[in-house]
């Protein structure tokens, strides 16, 4: 029988017993994290129990040591139950109301009489305000009259003087006018005249009055004169009552063509039938 094989003790290794207690450590903090994180409750941490050896048991030396085991989460302790509801209280029951007191009759009359009073000076307010408000209506009505008869009467009174204006200058003007006519009848007139005395100026030098005739005798003849001066014809109108003078007029008359005429025709139509005059004088 052969003696048993002596058994060589492995030397212990304090590093890695360290290592593999760090781990656990470190496992059991993120497990604790994990489980204070979804229930929010503080739960003591299990204690972890670790096997020391003293001689730990022979193994393959290629082969590294198996990871460790990671001990299983606690169960979480169950939720409590919800309170139960506690029961509604009952509505309270309402309560009768209460009669209103009756009102006072005499407060009541005398509210009512208040309110009388009020509407009748709202009333009388409003009429006030209506009567006034005609008044300044009235009186609006007024002076726009007022102020119209006072535009007409200036627009009478401007066109009254417009009038006497147009009419005094219409006046002076037909004034002038007749005056100007007046003043260029005169000039034809005197014109006339001029031509007229010319006329018998220039017959009484061509007149050849005999010694016998005596006095101042004066004869009226008529002459038909044509443009130019030419006597068409001699007319004795009226005799001096001396044939011998009235012949010698004629012959006169005759010898003092061309007979000086106006050459304006309008003044020449008052000598075409010329009645003339011719008083004889020494």
């Amino acid at each position: 029988m052969k003696p048993p094989e002596p058994r060589h003790e492995r030397p212990r290794q304090p590093g890695k017993i360290r290592s593999v207690l760090l781990a656990i450590a470190v496992h059991g903090a993120f497990f604790a994290l994990i489980v204070f994180g979804v229930t929010w409750q503080s739960r003591p941490t299990p204690p972890l129990q670790a096997e020391l050896w003293s001689k730990l048991p022979p193994g393959p030396a290629s082969k590294a040591a198996p990871p460790p085991v990671e001990p299983a989460p606690p169960k979480g302790e169950p939720e409590p139950a919800p309170p139960k509801a506690e029961p509604r209280p009952e509505p309270p029951k309402a309560e009768p109301k209460p009669e209103p007191p009756r009102p006072d009759p005499a407060i009541a009359e005398k509210k009512e009489r208040e309110k009388k009073e009020r509407e009748k000076k709202e009333r009388e307010k409003k009429e006030q305000e209506k009567r006034e408000q005609a008044k300044k209506e009235q009186e609006k009505r007024e002076q726009a009259k007022k102020e119209q008869e006072r535009k007409e009467r200036e627009a009478k009174a401007a066109a009254e003087a417009k009038a006497r204006a147009e009419s005094k200058a219409r006046a002076e003007s037909e004034a002038q006018a007749r005056a100007a006519a007046e003043a260029a009848t005169q000039a034809r007139l005197n014109e006339i005249d001029m031509y007229r005395g010319r006329i018998r100026d220039k017959i009484r030098g061509k007149a050849n009055v005999p010694e016998t005739v005596r006095g101042q005798p004066e004869v009226q003849v008529r002459i038909t004169i044509l443009p130019g001066g030419d006597v068409l014809d001699i007319a004795i109108v009226k005799s001096s009552g001396n044939p011998v003078y009235d012949t010698a007029i004629e012959r006169a008359i005759r010898s003092a063509q061309p007979l000086p005429v106006p050459s304006n025709p309008e003044l020449f139509g008052q000598f075409r039938s010329l009645n003339l005059n011719i008083k004889h004088e020494r």
